[in-house]
This record gives C-alpha cells, structure tokens and sequence, in this order.
C-alpha cells in the first residue's frame, strides 16, 4: 500500500499541473478506498483483541445482534464489537500458551516479540499491533519484519479477516478463526440465567395462585439476592440447588392477567457483576373449551372494541386483550375471531384507525399475548378498498377473510392470505367469490371449516372451497335466495338459512313470493334437508340488510336465528332439523338482538348479544324447557363494548369438533 503514497503525490502534482482542467475524481476515490481498506484491518485487529480480552477476563456474551457485515457481540459488561464477514486468513494470527493468547507471524508457534524477545500478548496493557498508512503491519509504530528481514505487507479487501465465521449457540458463541482455531465465550444465561420453559413461551405462564419451582444456570456465582419481583408475587431462591420459586397472585374479579419482571443479581467469583432475568405472568386459560368469548366491535367513530371472556362458572372478565397487553386495544370495528396454531387472531374492520394494533391482530391463545399485528390491505379485483369481516385459519401457513367493499358494501368476497412468522401475505380473491354483495359476492356472516373444507354463502349460493388449491370445488345455487346465515349442526352436517324470493324493490319493502328455508348438506354438498319456514319468519332481503344471528347446538338439533327483516329485530326462531318444526319468535329479547347466537357446548344454555349502537348487554337463558328463561345479563355501558359481533366457544376450534 505504498501505492497511497504515490497517489497522493500524483494528485497534488495534477493540482499544480493542469488545475482545475484536470478530472482528478477517479485518482481521489482510488485515494479514498485504500484509506478505508487501512481503516478496515485495523478494525479487524481491535475486534479480534476484544473478543480475546473478553475471554480472558471471564465476561459473558449477553447478545448476539445479526448485521448486514456480520454480527454485533454485546458484552456482559456493556462493552461491543462487531465482527466482519471474513475470507482469507492473514499472516499474522494468534496463539494461546498457558491460557494467553499472543500474536503470531506465519502460522501457530512462530510468535511475534518485543525488542527483548518477549511474547506479545493479544489483550491487556500490550503493545499496539496495528497496520500503518503504506499497509504495513506494525509493532507500536515499528514495522514488523518476517524470518528473512522483510517488512510484513497486510494484504488488506476482502483478505486478512481473523474470524471466519460466529456460531450462536443456546449456552455459548464460539468464534472460528480463519486458521481453524477456536474461541468459546459462555452467554450470560449459561452463567446465570433461567433454563427455557419447555413450552416454547417467551414467558413463565402461571395459573393464579400457582406454586412453581423454574430451574437456573448457575456457573461460578458466589452469591445472589433479588432486584426485583413482580406487585402480587411472591419469590425465593436457592442458589445451591439452582431454582427460583414462584407463586402467582390470587384470582381476583375481572382480572385476566397480572406479570412482570423477576430479576435476580449475581456475584460471579471473577468479581463480575451478572443478572438473570425471566417474565412471568399469571392469566387464566382461554384454551379453556368451558369458556365463552364475546366480539364486541365498539363504535365506528367514537371507539376501539372489545373480547370479553367468560370463565366455565360465567365470570366475567371485560378488556382481556387490553389486559394482556399493557393497555393496547385491539382496533376499531373488531369483527370475527378464530382459534388455531395455538394463537387467537382476531379482526378488525378499521384496524389501527383509532391507535389499536391493527386489522389482523395474533395473539398466544393461553394468555391473549400479542405476537404480531398487521394492516391487513385487501383490494377487490376491481383494486377498491375494504373492509375485512370474518375469517378461518385453515393451517399455521393458510386463512381466508370474508370482506366487503368499504362505504356501502357493494361488493364483496374471500380472500386467501399466506401466515408466515410473523407476517401476512395477501393473496388473491377466491375466484367464484367475488360479485354483487346480495346476489353473488361472499355473505357477511361466518364461514365454516369442518373436515378440512371451507364452507361460505355466496349470494344465492353455499360454495365449497378446497384450502389445498383455493378452489371452489362445488356451488350449490338457490335462485333468488339469499343466503343469511352458515352453521355446522351437532349430527355433523352443515346447514344454512335461506330467504324468500321477492319482488319489487329489495330495498323499499320487497313482496315475498316464496316462504324462507333451511337447507342442510353433508360434507359433499348433496342435501339432506330442504325445508320451508311458517310464513312468519322472514329474513331481510336489502342490500344493506345484516345476517340473521343463526347458530347451532353443538349437542341437540337446534338452530337459533333472527325471524324477522326488521333492522331492528327482536325475536328468534328455534328450528328442529330433526322434527323439521320451528318455534317461531321463541325467544322475545325486548331489545336490538345484533351479532351471532351462541349455545354452549356444555351447559347448552343460549347467549345471545343485544345492541343499541352505544351500548351492550348480553343475556344468557335456560332453553332446555318449553320456553327460555333469561338466567343472567351482563351489561357492557361503555361504548367499545357496543354491537357484540358474535359470541364465540373455545370448543368450536377442536379438533374433536372441527373433524365431527
């Protein structure tokens, strides 16, 4: 590199010369990269005598952070380096004699010395290695010369890296040199720190009031004490035997979650100061199939929605997405909600509109943690926005969404999205679902996922999409029908809710030619039931017109659906798919019912939402005799608990019923 010493001469020989005539750019940016090749082995010098002074000083590794070059190595003392993808080894290496390491000229055992013939170590108070400004190594300024007196040239680029490559391993990093040698440096949690829960979590999940004892790595540490404990939990220690133990706050009323923090610090016999650290949290278990969820959507303009959930006894615990999640709510107009992966995803219509966390939001489903949030941007093929409503998640990689075009829902459809970790890929519109919102597009209500198919309402039609090939694999179309509503029935089968045909103007009071039906299919699409409703029940037929409520028993054969076209209707239907008879306005709520039904799976007893656009109130009633008897209410007075969009079961996601 004495060559950036002839440059430099020929550049300012060039200035006398020709001045400002002469385009000396390309000998200055020559100028600049040999510059920057000197800065950049003389980098890789002072990182490989980090990495060698951490090592020798017993520090531990507390982080690993990939870079484009390379990788940062954070020290336990706060100290870093970053290590830069290397190629060919250089002439000067390292090699380590009774646990030091010295620097070497040619290969292992050839060591560089001092003018008294002493090794030169690599960390410490040593003299400087360095490379200087005509690229020659050096020795605190003076050039090191190899076995036959000549000066020794660092090659400089791409060559003379030290390191090879950087492994991060679970307890340790081992660093590999260029010349096959290698440096193992302990992380900080192999010294001390908490052994991993073997489910995986990012945290300690605990049941209230829970007792357990977790496991420590505990390497050379004299002495330790806590610095800090979570408010509610209470915690003690045994260093010899190398556990920490733990137990949850108590439950108390509407409380879904409490965590924190639990530190303790260390005293390493180097004298190192080390810390070990885990979070811990107390939730109750929404994987639990005796719990009930309810979506509660809020308001449009004014506020976020809700998920409330409700414990196998009816205890009631409001905000748990809230409450999990350090006070973040979930997003405006919150739609639909599904269970699968061992996650909770939920939807929103207007994502993070209102500073929520977004559109599609997933969450661990044994805590209602927050994994990833995304904004969920679906365009119909005719590229207008929309407004996702409801979805199934076929597989850890696979869902579909049901949407409609955003304003007045003129159009709607499904739409596949691709899961990865931690992200959303949207794809396109399932083709055959996509059209006029009453007469072709996806209906605005559930879908169903039984036995690995996708069953939708499309317009007049009820599809059957295949999730391997998105494919609609069968429709089965019911001229001037709408479909309102898609349930799967405790016999296993699944059935959908029909209106009547009409004339006239569907919007300004249609005529109704034909009675309303219930339709039932099995998992081919051939039906098993077509059957007339009384005249009595008349489902809405207007564009703009909502679903009809409709869920099944999961143990009998009952339908619940809303039996009138009325905007604001207040009674219900119970059909028996088996005696084929219904019980027309059954059930009289006195109120708005909104969203969908919900019958437990093991207590049976009916939960049914009911809405006046500002407020909520959700009653639970005894179906098991002639006529319902209301056995509870619980009433949502804030305006993200208005327009329940759904009641919803743990159970509905098993695998028991799912494959039913």
């Amino acid at each position: 590199m004495r060559k950036l010493v002839t440059l430099l001469m020929l550049a300012m020989l060039g200035m006398a010369t020709w001045s400002c005539s002469y385009d000396d750019d390309d000998l200055w940016a020559e100028i600049d990269g040999i510059r920057n090749e000197l800065a950049a082995l003389n980098e890789k010098v002072s990182s490989l005598r980090t990495v060698v002074d951490a090592l020798e000083k017993n520090k531990t590794i507390s982080e690993v952070v990939e870079t484009d070059e390379g990788c940062t190595i954070v020290f336990s003392d706060k100290t870093s380096v970053t290590i830069a993808d290397g190629a060919d080894a250089p002439v000067i290496g390292i090699d380590r004699v009774e646990g030091v390491y010295y620097w070497t000229l040619g290969g292992k055992g050839n060591f560089l010395t001092d003018d008294e013939g002493n090794r030169i170590p690599v960390s410490g108070e040593a003299p400087e290695l360095a490379v200087d400004a005509e690229g020659y190594w050096t020795v605190d300024g003076v050039r090191v010369e190899d076995a036959s007196g000549k000066e020794v040239k660092a090659s400089g680029k791409d060559g003379d890296a030290f390191f090879r490559s950087v492994t991060d391993g679970e307890t340790e990093v081992v660093f590999e040199l260029t010349d096959g040698q290698t440096i193992v440096i302990p992380k900080t949690g192999a010294v001390f720190g908490f052994v991993q829960s073997e489910d995986g979590r990012g945290c300690f999940v605990f049941g209230f009031g829970e007792r357990r004892t977790l496991s420590l790595r505990v390497a050379d540490v004299t002495t330790a004490d806590f610095m800090n404990v979570p408010e509610g939990w209470t915690a003690s220690f045994d260093l010899a035997g190398r556990s920490v133990t733990l137990k949850a706050p108590a439950a108390s009323d509407g409380v879904s979650y409490a965590g924190g923090i639990v530190t303790l610090i260390g005293i390493r016999a180097t004298g190192e100061t080390v810390f070990a650290s885990a979070e811990v949290c107390a939730s109750v278990d929404f994987t639990d199939a005796g719990g009930t969820f309810v979506v509660c959507e809020g308001n449009m303009t004014s506020a976020n929605g809700m998920l409330v959930w409700y414990d196998k006894s009816g205890k009631e615990y409001e905000e748990v997405f809230e409450q999990a999640n350090g006070g973040k709510e979930i997003g405006n107009v919150v739609q639909d909600m599904f269970m699968a992966n061992d996650r909770i995803y939920l939807l929103t219509q207007n994502g993070g509109s209102m500073n929520g966390a977004g559109r599609f939001v997933v969450c661990d489903a044994r805590t209602m943690r927050m994994e990833y949030a995304d904004p969920l941007v679906i365009k119909t093929p005719e590229g207008k926005d929309t407004w996702p409503q409801h979805l199934v998640v076929v597989s850890p990689t696979k869902a579909y969404v049901q949407y409609s075009e955003s304003g007045m829902e003129a159009t709607s459809g499904i739409c596949a999205l691709t899961l990865g970790d931690g992200s959303v890929e949207v794809g396109a519109t399932v083709e055959g679902t996509f059209g006029a919102f009453s007469t072709e597009g996806a209906v605005k209500t559930r879908m169903v996922l039984s036995r690995g198919k996708l069953f939708a309402g499309c317009g007049h039609s009820l599809v059957i999409v295949d999730p391997a090939t998105d494919a609609v694999e069968k429709r089965i179309t019911y001229e001037g029908r709408q479909v309102k509503g898609v349930v799967k029935g405790a016999d296993g089968n699944i059935y959908f809710a029909l209106a009547g045909t009409f004339t006239g103007n569907q919007n300004m009071g249609a005529d109704f030619t034909s009675a309303a039906k219930i339709v039932g299919i099995d998992h081919e699409g051939r039906e098993i039931l077509n059957e007339e409703l009384p005249e009595a029940v008349r489902f809405p037929v207007a564009t703009w017109s909502p679903a009809v409520g409709m869920c099944a028993d999961f143990t009998g054969p009952y339908l619940y659906f809303v039996d009138t076209d009325s905007f604001s209707a207040t009674t219900v239907t119970r059909y028996n798919y088996e005696t084929k008879t219904a019980d027309v306005h059954w059930l009289s709520a006195g109120e708005t019912v909104y969203g969908i039904m919900g019958q437990h799976p093991t207590t049976g007893k009916l939960w049914v939402g009911m809405s006046n656009y500002v407020s909520s109130n959700i009653c639970v009633y005894d179906v098991s005799g002639a006529s319902p008897v209301q056995e509870s209410r619980f009433s949502y007075s804030a305006q993200k608990g208005a327009s329940p969009a759904g009641i919803d079961f743990a159970y509905r996601y098993t695998s028991e019923w799912l494959g039913k």
